[in-house]
């Protein structure tokens, strides 16, 4: 560390990997996650967090208490048979890999018996519909001795940790030109990224992160100004706050993000008329020289950008298939559909090249397509995922100069007719699908009509994501959802 950087509370070093492995992201490595990533857990929700799983149970107000269904909250770590009997609630439960424990509760009881031990609880037991229910206060204790392991239960965020516990993050200053920020994680993270002017904020739905110091720190740094902590309604946030727009890196196989100023976008160029005397002829020139210089023919061609490359292989969808192999097959594929439309169609990315967001974004704007396709892959969940960018609403001209952060919010509306027609596509050929919005790179800096698709494996086998036939129905669909809104996407001149 350098003799010249700060020091947070948090402060720890963490070595850095080369500056071609760090993956340059404002967006979702969120591209890859499970269903609990896809939603955002209900304030009347629990997360809980263990070494096998990460999942969200619903919390009933019974009188005024917050009450835990104990099949619910036990089913995804083992087996339960649980039953009434009479007044009583009969439970038996078998932890992966453990062995079979007792517990029984009575309706209207705050006694109760767990590994033939008494046990009582913070509130009486109730039983209804044949399901029966305990105190939210008390599932820390019971998943504990059930499991025969420890547990930590963050109130105000509604988390719950089991086993192996809450991984605490450290933040680490380093002061500079620019500053960087690096946060560093004890395993890999996944958060979902958001960004505004002067502001980064992740969300940490699966990781059970917490702040290994104050929620609150305070930073009198020319470009990092602060960092907050929160927990709420199942999830994490961290903000980083800045006085310009910050993005984030991630390093060291995703356990380090460095949050640092973001690329200042291009000054606009005006345009300057050409001199008067250019504008006429020489007097000897030849007819075809007097002819008035004509303006390049309008054009339509779709720019597809399979995601990755290089030492960045994406995610691990199999063990001998990385993402960057699977979408290049799929956008050769598109482009053959298209092609077979009448629409040309040119690859960002046509071998194993690694290039960086901000460099995909400035060749696709050199490039000026009618629409930019990005294309993912993901190793969880089934079907197909079709994304537009997450930007507030601007009244912004395609025509005028757009900010390099949010490019793409003057493009919104004709982005979200081609996710809808894709979308349809995919119905057509039963295909489950769901559209979504994210805060997208480079999505947010195209300045184009742009998508993100998504696949995912169709069935339990994970490889059958490279299948010819199913990436021929995904291919299909993504090219006649944009044949059929082909009128509403304005040609562009070269």
């Amino acid at each position: 560390m350098s003799p010249d950087s700060a020091r947070s509370p948090y402060s720890a070093s963490f070595p850095l990997a080369a500056s071609a492995a760090v993956i340059i992201l404002l967006a979702v490595l969120g591209l890859h996650r499970s269903n609990l990533d896809a939603q955002t857990p209900a304030p009347n929700q629990l997360t809980v967090y263990s070494p096998q799983t990460t999942y969200s149970v619903p919390l009933l107000d019974i009188k005024g208490q917050t009450y835990v269904g104990l099949v619910e909250l036990l089913e995804p770590l083992g087996a339960v048979d649980a039953r009434p009997d009479g007044k009583k609630y009969k439970l038996h439960f078998t932890a992966a890999g453990g062995r079979p424990e007792e517990a029984q509760f009575t309706d209207g009881k705050d006694k109760a018996k767990v590994r033939g031990d008494n046990y009582k609880l913070p509130a009486n037991f109730v039983l209804q519909n044949g399901r029966g229910y305990v105190p939210l206060a008390a599932a820390t204790n019971l998943l504990a001795k059930l499991l025969s392991t420890q547990a930590e239960f963050h109130a105000a965020g509604r988390r719950l940790f089991v086993g192996a516990g809450v991984e605490r993050f450290t933040l680490e200053l380093r002061t500079g030109n620019p500053s960087r920020l690096l946060i560093g994680f004890p395993s890999a993270v996944n958060p979902t990224i958001a960004t505004e002017p002067g502001r980064v904020r992740f969300t940490f739905r699966r990781e059970p992160v917490a702040a290994a110091g104050p929620d609150n720190v305070t930073y009198t740094d020319p470009l990092i100004t602060g960092a907050s902590f929160s927990e709420h309604d199942g999830i994490a946030e961290l903000d980083i706050t800045g006085n310009a727009p910050l993005m984030a890196n991630f390093a060291d196989n995703g356990k380090t993000i460095i949050v640092t100023a973001a690329p200042a976008p291009p000054p606009p160029v005006a345009e300057q008329p050409p001199p008067a005397a250019a504008t006429q002829s020489a007097p000897n020139a030849p007819a075809s020289a007097q002819q008035p210089r004509q303006p390049p023919t309008p054009r339509f061609f779709v720019l597809i950008d399979p995601a990755h490359g290089g030492s960045d292989i994406g995610a691990a969808v199999s063990p001998s298939l990385p993402e960057k192999d699977v979408v290049l097959a799929l956008a050769r594929r598109v482009q053959r559909e298209l092609a077979s439309r009448g629409i040309a169609a040119a690859l960002l990315r046509t071998n194993d090249a690694a290039i960086s967001l901000d460099q995909r974004a400035a060749s696709a704007n050199a490039a000026r397509p009618a629409l930019y396709v990005a294309l993912h892959a993901a190793n969880t969940g089934r079907g197909v995922h079709v994304f537009t960018a997450l930007l507030p609403a601007a009244n912004l001209s395609p025509k005028s100069f757009l900010p390099w952060d949010t490019a793409q919010a003057a493009f919104l509306d004709l982005s979200g007719t081609v996710a809808g027609s894709v979308a349809a596509e995919l119905d057509a050929r039963k295909l489950p699908n769901t559209t979504l919005l994210a805060p997208l790179r480079p999505l947010n800096n195209i300045a184009a009509p742009a998508i993100a698709v998504e696949i995912a494996p169709p069935s339990d086998k994970v490889d059958d994501i490279a299948s010819a036939s199913y990436q021929d129905q995904v291919a299909q669909s993504i090219a006649a959802g944009i044949a059929a809104v082909r009128a509403k996407l304005p040609e562009v001149r070269p």
